[in-house]
């Protein structure tokens, strides 16, 4: 969610409609708009939902998600975190992405229920 490149954001989405996601959570949904996005995404963003949600209201957001049974999991480096590849995600996952250069932010890491990471290989 909180990756702002146009390019990713689009690459997400198709990655999100191969894997089924239930949705894809954006900080603007009129990115969907871009024609880079759109030459990117392949028309991704017509068969998953795209929902917006200001980063002032990720917080909340993220609360009202575990409110309603889902887990939060960010895929961040830290000291508890877990490859990805191991880890068993819960049916109801909220998967937390943060910005390409400085991750999901503290503040939030805090809030999550388990982190992941990709193996830097």
């Amino acid at each position: 969610w909180l990756i702002d490149k146009i390019p990713n954001l689009a690459g997400l989405a198709r990655t999100c409609e191969v894997f089924q996601a239930s949705s894809l959570v954006v900080a603007q949904a009129s990115v969907v708009k871009d024609p880079e996005f759109q030459n990117i995404s392949v028309t991704a963003e017509k068969w998953i939902p795209i929902m917006e949600v200001p980063e002032a209201g990720l917080e909340a957001y993220l609360l009202g998600k575990r409110a309603d049974g889902w887990s939060l999991v960010g895929l961040e480096q830290t000291t508890t975190s877990v490859e990805i590849t191991k880890f068993e995600f819960p049916k109801k996952t909220v998967l937390l992405l943060g910005r390409e250069k400085e991750g999901v932010p503290v503040e939030l890491i805090q809030m999550l229920d388990h982190c992941v990471e990709i193996p830097q290989l």
